[in-house]
This record gives C-alpha cells, sequence and structure tokens, in this order.
C-alpha cells in the first residue's frame, strides 16, 4: 500500500482513518492480484535492501537473500587489509555482491560477470545508484570465461544449487525467479560451484580466496572438493538459520 501511494509505511498509520480515493485503491488492487498469484513482494514494488543498500529488482535476476549477505561480510573481513583489493563476482545477477563489497571498500576494483544481458543491465543501475560504477566493470560470459589472464584478491560467488524437482522450492520462487540462476542443468547441486572453484585458481593471486555459497547439505562435499583442489584452510560458515552456507579456502601464498 505505501508503495503503491508513493509514501511511508508509517504514514499509513498515521493517516489510517483516510479514505482513499478510487484511483489511489486501483494500484493497490492490482498489486493485490498479482501478490495473490504468489508474484514476490520485492518484484511488485522494484526493489530489495541488501547488505543495508538499495537494490532495484525485477523478473530478470534473482532476489538478493539475507543468507548471501554472509558471503559479502566474509569479503570485506578478508579485503579490510589488502590494499586496492580486486575481486570477481561470478553470475552476478542483481549485482548485489560486487556492489555491497566495492562499497564497503572504498579502495576496491572489481568485475561483475553474468551470462545474461538483462542481469547485467540491472546490475549496471544498481551500480549507479550505490556510486560503485567507476570501480566495476561487468562482463558477459560463463562463469570465469571473460576474466581468464586478469588476476584477482577474491573470487565471489551464488551460483545456481537447486536441482529441479525439489519439493521445497516454495512457489513463489519457482513460478517467478529466473531458471537460469536457480537451477543446475544436472543432478550434482555443487556442479556450478565446483566448475567456479576450478576455474578460479586460473585467475587468484598468490593468497587470494575463494568463497561460494551452497545449498543446504552440500558445504562438506564442497569443502572436501576445495581440498582436493589444493585450497588451503577450507572453512564452513553457518547462516542466522543455522545451514552451512558458506564455503570458502585460499591459495597458496607465495614463496
Amino acid at each position: 500500500m505505501a508503495h503503491a501511494m508513493g509514501v511511508k509505511r508509517l504514514d499509513l498509520y498515521l493517516q489510517f482513518d483516510r479514505p482513499l480515493l478510487e484511483d489511489e485503491l486501483a494500484p493497490i488492487r492490482e498489486l493485490l492480484r498479482k501478490r495473490s498469484e504468489r508474484a514476490p513482494v520485492a518484484y511488485l514494488v522494484g526493489r530489495k535492501d541488501f547488505f543495508s543498500l538499495p537494490f532495484a529488482v525485477d523478473a530478470r535476476v534473482l532476489i538478493p537473500r539475507p543468507e548471501t549477505e554472509l558471503l559479502v561480510e566474509l569479503a570485506v573481513k578478508r579485503l579490510e587489509d589488502v590494499g586496492a583489493p580486486r575481486i570477481v563476482d561470478v553470475g552476478t545477477g542483481s549485482g548485489c555482491i560486487a556492489v555491497s563489497v566495492l562499497h564497503s571498500l572504498p579502495e576496491a576494483t572489481g568485475v561483475a560477470v553474468d551470462i545474461a544481458p538483462g542481469a547485467l543491465e540491472v546490475a549496471a543501475a544498481n551500480a549507479e545508484t550505490n556510486g560503485v560504477t567507476e570501480r566495476l566493470q561487468l562482463l558477459q560470459g560463463d562463469l570465469l570465461d571473460a576474466v581468464q589472464g586478469d588476476a584477482f584478491d577474491a573470487v565471489l560467488s551464488n551460483p545456481p544449487y537447486i536441482v529441479r524437482g525439489d519439493p521445497t522450492v516454495e512457489a513463489d520462487v519457482r513460478d517467478h525467479e529466473p531458471e537460469q540462476a536457480l537451477y543446475v542443468a544436472a543432478d550434482d547441486p555443487l556442479v556450478l560451484a565446483k566448475a567456479v572453484a576450478d576455474q578460479a585458481l586460473g585467475v587468484l593471486k598468490p593468497g587470494g580466496f575463494l568463497a561460494l555459497e551452497v545449498g543446504a547439505g552440500s558445504a562438506q562435499a564442497m569443502r572436501a572438493y576445495l581440498l582436493e583442489l589444493g585450497y588451503v584452510d577450507p572453512e564452513i560458515a553457518v547462516d542466522l538459520g543455522g545451514i552451512e552456507r558458506l564455503v570458502s579456502g585460499r591459495t597458496a601464498a607465495a614463496d
């Protein structure tokens, strides 16, 4: 209602006894109709806050989740003492990871990669809104193909990790968010996370780190895979829901 009327939510309470005119009621009814069809609220209002920053969202991008803020927090902590750190965000979507990290670290620069041109358009708008356009390069490409030959202090990614047919996926998500950002093509939920980890070895600086968001029940297997690839001290972080959500590791430091 606040969105449709162009007021703050507090104003709804302050004006609780004001009758609404028909031209005010019509857009509210339309939003309610769409919500009854399980359209996500973030798409209806065109915005989702993430890491205390505003992000425009629409059906071209995944809606940023609170658990993904854990990845940003880790990246900022690991990079705050690195001079002019350089990051790459793989599968950037709305740009929430890359934009939030660069906003928190004024000396940082980075690249945001996505295979979908529509997602890059959304990410570009969010980079401008949050004042990091000059420090963020947007590239279309599959995983890390577009940045081969570059070197980064961190590779960050929240890749698709849902297997099609998963009965736990809510209707809001299943019917409205972009399939390409949700689902893996195979039965292995880690197929894309593993591919990012493989390719990251070719672009990470010595001592650089990789951080990946994974689905529930996948963290231990992903940690074991990082060990196989030679990552140093792979760790798992738990989100606020108690789920092992984030897996990270470092490349070996230079001698």
